[in-house]
C-alpha cells in the first residue's frame, strides 16, 4: 500500500464523519428553533383561548342568562 492510498483511506473517512457531525449541528440548531417558535405559538394560541373562555363564562353568569 502506498502512502497515497493511506492517505486516501483514512482521509476519506474521516472526513465524511466531520461533515456528518457538522451537518447533524446545523440541523439541530435548525429544528430547536422551529421547535421554539412553535412553543411560541402554542403559548399565543393558550392565552387566545384563555381570554376567549372566560370571555364566555363571563357573558353565562351575568344576570340577564341567570335562571327563574
Amino acid at each position: 500500500m502506498t502512502d497515497v492510498q493511506l492517505y486516501l483511506s483514512i482521509g476519506i473517512p474521516t472526513f465524511a464523519v466531520l461533515i456528518g457531525i457538522l451537518l447533524n449541528g446545523f440541523l439541530y440548531n435548525a429544528l430547536n428553533s422551529r421547535i421554539a417558535s412553535l412553543e411560541a405559538r402554542m403559548l399565543s394560541l393558550e392565552t387566545t383561548m384563555t381570554a376567549r373562555f372566560d370571555l364566555l363564562m363571563g357573558k353565562l353568569k351575568s344576570p340577564g342568562l341567570t335562571a327563574r
